[in-house]
């Protein structure tokens, strides 16, 4: 998996999500990462081509979302520390 744990937070109904995906989008980038790390996996130019370009549409939205939320906490951080 590309993703460590602390890359997932919940979700709304309790899910373990990537930060910033969906659900649905959290299964289909592990699908997509598992099925391309796979050695066995020998695609031909137009699947790889297509699950690469959706594994890396769902990697950037993640790794924005990522930067976002760290951004917030960081910021949560400095605020208490500056209170206390």
């Amino acid at each position: 998996m590309a993703c460590g744990d602390d890359s997932y937070v919940l979700d709304s109904d309790g899910n373990r999500v990537l930060i910033g995906l969906t659900l649905d989008e959290t299964r289909e980038f592990e699908g997509l990462d598992e099925l391309m790390s796979n050695v066995s996996f020998v695609p031909t130019d137009d699947s790889r081509s297509l699950n690469e370009r959706r594994w890396l549409v769902l990697y950037d939205k993640h790794e924005a979302a990522v930067q976002a939320y760290l951004s917030i906490e960081n910021a949560k951080v400095l605020k208490a520390s500056r209170t206390e």
